[in-house]
């Protein structure tokens, strides 16, 4: 089953988005801000990131260099 991270901030898009993608056997674990983003994103390990770009915290471009310091994970 392939791994997705979701980092999205608006709760309802998130919690679509995860819907859709697990009924195409995707396993999503989501985070709702840039810190809890880039911890996950660091952390473990992702076949794909999917990312919003205007985040709380932290934005979307700064987590995308922070996970490109760590790993090659396709955002």
């Amino acid at each position: 089953m392939k791994k997705i991270l979701l980092i999205e901030d608006n709760r309802e898009i998130s919690e679509n988005m995860k819907e859709y993608l697990e009924l195409e056997d995707f396993l999503v674990t989501q985070a709702f801000d840039g810190e809890s983003g880039i911890e996950r994103a660091t952390r473990e390990e992702y076949d794909i990131i999917l990312l919003d770009l205007m985040l709380p915290e932290v934005d979307g471009i700064t987590i995308a260099k922070k996970v490109r310091q760590k790993n090659n994970t396709p955002i």
